[in-house]
């Protein structure tokens, strides 16, 4: 019941069977129609390998584009105008890169035409199609999302009423749960009290939650803060219903469907196309490097053996993405077993236990190197907040409001608040780091991404940083 329709493979089905029937229309146009002077004739049978071709172009171009992303509700005109947005740059990187010189310039530009529009028409009507399909289930009760209402009593209620008046927003309510009022309730409105904020995490856990709806007024952040940080680990859809004099700012996207007004709550600011571009350019330069650098990583490697007793890397355990572990690969620059007697600490200024080339490497940041591996794999991108032992977060959670915030976003080899601010060596530091990191993942995007790999080169190349 709660498996979101149409899945992807369906989606991908109907797409492939519109990118056909287009190639079909272009091939009458090409050879049937009239439109073109060359009287030469290739069969249709001789075009089977182009057409696969083709449609496997317009694939991986909706791909990058999001067309293939979470299947959530929105109306079929908001479907068929990203459509048209994606096959029209398609359409246009396609005629750079593989235009046919047989035809003369203005039947290639009627034939052109001719295919862009019947893309739009056929891979939009299939979209709209299964839009259309969509809508019927949902009505029905299927396809509908697992979701509960968090919030205080009154509120939650007003709330359950409107989801349940508006079923094409895919919602299902499998219970709710209230801030306060009387801890011995047990439903509101006929739904099920599924318990507190404090075992929210475990609650949406238990029953596969995908979106939260917080009834709450914005002016009570604390709260809305605090639920939106019971479930830091899951990738699970915040939406606040605002009222009349509600203030909107922050993260926040608006979205008014079915007369339904709902704002989302850290909305990713990236869009599909963007994050698909900064993962491949992350597998890119990932493999580059590896490609251009492995004459230095040799020679780190043997610096580190010969200047000190102990493996040449040194691999941690760290926390990533929605608080998923992960073992982050690094040249090691101090002492084996450095915090055997200590325990976990930052490196200090002046710190003993740093070795020789941990000295150099550490101010050049050329110990981050091996990172590229991270990268490669996925645990990490090029940009984004450094990632940092479980230890420490648990620390930073419940000592630094907003904390937890950087964990929405993958971690990265380099970021923001790497060029502007030096290593951590206090609880002040990662306050003031942390006011870096949100401003980037409030205004994410491969410009920024850009701006802040220049930037880390002149920082390197400066030897700013931990000394």
């Amino acid at each position: 019941m709660y498996k979101t329709f149409p899945n992807r493979i369906v989606l991908f089905v109907v797409d492939q069977i519109m990118l056909g029937a287009s190639f079909l229309f272009t091939f009458w146009l090409s050879y049937h129609s009239g439109l073109s002077p060359d009287k030469s004739y290739v069969p249709l049978r001789d075009n089977i390998l182009p057409c696969i071709v083709i449609n496997t172009y317009w694939l991986i171009v909706f791909a990058i584009f999001g067309l293939y992303g979470k299947w959530k509700n929105t109306s079929r005109f908001d479907e068929i105008i990203s459509v048209y947005k994606t096959i029209t740059i398609g359409a246009v990187l396609f005629v750079l890169i593989a235009f046919s010189e047989a035809l003369s310039i203005s039947s290639a530009k009627l034939i052109a035409l001719g295919y862009w529009a019947s893309l739009i028409v056929l891979v939009g009507g299939g979209r709209i199609f299964m839009r259309t399909i969509q809508r019927y289930l949902l009505l029905k009760g299927i396809g509908l999302r697992p979701s509960i209402i968090v919030g205080t009593t009154d509120l939650v209620r007003g709330m359950v009423a409107k989801v349940k008046a508006s079923p094409l927003l895919g919602y299902h309510i499998i219970g709710v749960v209230p801030i306060s009022g009387n801890r011995k309730i047990k439903s509101i409105e006929k739904e099920k009290v599924l318990g507190t904020v404090e075992n929210l995490h475990a609650i949406i856990e238990k029953h596969n939650v995908t979106d939260v709806l917080i009834a709450l007024e914005f002016k009570e952040e604390n709260e809305i803060f605090r639920i939106i940080t019971a479930a830091d680990s899951f990738d699970v859809d915040y939406s606040i219903l605002p009222g009349p004099s509600d203030v909107l700012s922050g993260r926040m996207m608006f979205n008014h469907l079915y007369g339904f007004p709902m704002i989302r709550i850290l909305a990713e600011p990236m869009p599909p196309w963007e994050r698909n571009v900064k993962r491949m350019i992350d597998i890119g330069t990932s493999l580059l490097a590896f490609l251009l650098l492995w004459p230095l990583l040799l020679i780190i490697a043997v610096a580190i053996k010969i200047d000190s007793h102990g493996p040449i890397l040194y691999i941690q355990e760290r926390v990533g993405h929605r608080g998923k572990g992960f073992n982050l690969w690094k040249f090691r620059s101090m002492v084996v077993d450095a915090e055997k007697d200590s325990g976990p600490v930052w490196a200090g200024k002046y710190d003993s236990r740093i070795t020789r080339v941990g000295k150099f490497i550490r101010r050049t940041r050329l110990d981050e190197l091996p990172q590229i591996y991270n990268i490669l794999v996925g645990d990490m991108s090029l940009v984004g907040p450094r990632p940092e032992r479980s230890f420490f977060v648990d620390k930073f959670k419940k000592e630094i409001p907003y904390y937890p915030l950087r964990l929405k976003v993958k971690p990265g080899l380099t970021g923001w608040a790497q060029i502007k601010h030096n290593y951590d060596r206090s609880l002040d530091d990662v306050r003031e780091k942390l006011k870096f990191d949100l401003y980037y993942i409030e205004n994410m995007s491969l410009n920024m991404d850009f701006k802040i790999l220049i930037a880390t080169v002149f920082v390197v190349l400066g030897q700013k940083g931990a000394h």
